[in-house]
């Protein structure tokens, strides 16, 4: 019996040994819900009824309506096929589902053949990325960078979109040859010796085979091995002149020729916004209604909903993968459950793709890995700068932090923390100095409150704190909220 499979976009579905592989990884799916996309796929275009598909997934099994839209939905998010305008996989309403092409059909022999050649053009694997909402300024702005620059350092927090920018970048630069290294978890390994895997040479000869063709590299993750990377990258620059390297991390390189795009949050509606029409002009509120969408079919909004999910996209920073993580959970939590206890939201946000890595599965576990890459200094100064619900100075964070460091050096980590995309600097009119001002995003302040109260001195920086808040009082100065002690009741 000849073994065919089915291949779409980056997917290949394989009914005889029932497997969904994309690329060269696995997606698990639930043996009802690959069932059905195998009858799906089995009739692409066609519209199965309800019926239908019912006696194909449950042939021996009485179930309820709501069965088949719960596989549904499973199925979408496995497929990540979100965007409600390009879905593969339609409601046609009062008939039933349809997965929509194009799908090719290949004798699994002839695939395996294949599978060795080498990897399409780039602007092949365009198509193939999900849409990056309120990101088509970044991305041409990089794609110009790139033209005339050789290192491009993405920067930013944890879970903001620096590896999805990057792989769309590179699906659109001109070059013989693009590669992906990913360095979140290089173990022992260097740098080097991850490059040259993926190239397919020995360590010894990366830097000749670097030489042979025009080449970009993209240098996912840095973070961890963020001096090895620097040297490498200083290196490369050297002696590879053919070679670019677009480099992922928590903050810049500080090497030679480096140019840094800080991918910024997305876009919030203001609060004069009132319709549920124009919020969604707006990328974090259009992001956060179609990933819930997504994830349930009976999730529906109107101009009641604006307030709470401009509210909802601000608590959450208008960071992509934390508006993602919160999307999933309005069908059972509810947006007001979301956005009255905006603390609970580090234990609340914890369903993650299964395809994702660990680290991108809770947005506790994005915000931990960022806390564990400081040393024991800096996050000292992290945890006590909590206290602020408002943008702070220097001037401030030194009287607050206070012993054992030194003004400058509380000064130094605090510019440190900004590098490392911990605090975001601000600028406010009418501040002390020459009004720049410094915030922690809300999450990552509800994280570092949660940190400071296991500390030895947590009292002190409260202390501190409120006579800080006095001397503003007194002076005339800009008035501070209350404390992280204070406005919780304790």
């Amino acid at each position: 019996m000849d073994h065919y499979v089915f291949v779409f976009n980056r997917y290949t579905l394989d009914p005889q040994r029932r497997s969904l592989m994309r690329g060269e990884s696995e997606v698990v799916l639930g043996s009802r819900a690959l069932d059905l996309l195998i009858a799906l796929v089995e009739n692409v275009d066609a519209v199965l009824s309800r019926d239908y598909l019912v006696s194909r997934v449950w042939p021996t099994t009485v179930v309820e309506d709501s069965s088949l839209r719960v596989h549904v939905a499973a199925l979408r998010r496995a497929l990540e096929d979100g965007h409600e305008e390009h879905r593969r996989i339609v409601n046609v309403p009062g008939r039933g589902y349809s997965f929509i092409g194009p799908v090719s059909k290949e004798p699994r022999a002839l695939l395996q053949v294949t599978a060795a050649a080498p990897p399409p053009p780039a602007t092949a694997v365009a198509s193939a990325l999900p849409g990056l909402v309120g990101r088509d300024q970044t991305i041409a702005a990089a794609e110009a960078m790139l033209d005339s620059s050789r290192v491009i350092t993405i920067v930013g927090p944890g879970g903001i979109g620096k590896s999805s920018l990057a792989l769309h970048l590179l699906a659109h630069v001109v070059a013989d040859r693009t590669f992906r290294v990913d360095l979140s978890d290089v173990g022992s390994r260097h740098p080097a010796e991850q490059v040259a895997g993926v190239l397919g040479v020995p360590p010894s000869d990366l830097m000749s085979a670097l030489q042979r063709a025009p080449t970009v590299l993209l240098l996912d993750n840095c973070e961890r091995v963020l001096e090895e990377v620097a040297a490498f990258v200083g290196q490369v620059s050297l002696h590879s002149p053919h070679v670019q390297l677009v480099c992922t991390c928590l903050e810049p390189l500080h090497v030679v020729g480096e140019r840094v795009i800080r991918l910024e949050p997305l876009a919030n509606a203001p609060q004069s916004v009132s319709t549920l029409k124009e919020a969604l002009g707006f990328p974090a509120i259009g992001l956060l209604v179609e990933r819930a969408r997504a994830a349930a079919d009976s999730v529906a909004f109107d101009d009641a909903d604006a307030p709470r999910l401009r509210a909802l996209c601000e608590l959450l920073d208008g960071v992509p993968l934390a508006i993602e993580l919160a999307a999933v959970r309005i069908e059972s939590v509810g947006l007001n459950g979301l956005t009255e206890r905006p603390g609970d939201l580090l234990d609340v946000l914890t369903r993650g793709r299964r395809s994702a890595p660990p680290r991108h599965r809770s947005l506790r576990a994005v915000i931990d890995r960022s806390y564990e890459l400081l040393d024991a200094d800096e996050r000292r100064v992290f945890c006590g700068l909590s206290v602020f619900n408002v943008s702070f100075s220097l001037t401030r964070a030194v009287a607050v932090v206070g012993p054992p460091f030194g003004p400058a050096a509380i000064e130094e980590i605090v510019l440190t923390l900004v590098d490392k995309s911990m605090v975001v600097s601000c600028h406010e009119a009418g501040r002390e100095e020459d009004g720049t001002c410094f915030r922690l995003p809300g999450m990552l302040r509800h994280y570092a409150r949660e940190r400071l109260a296991g500390m030895a001195d947590v009292a002190h920086v409260h202390e501190r704190y409120a006579q800080e808040v006095l001397r503003s009082l007194s002076s005339g100065l800009p008035d501070l909220a209350p404390s992280a002690t204070a406005s919780s009741g304790a």
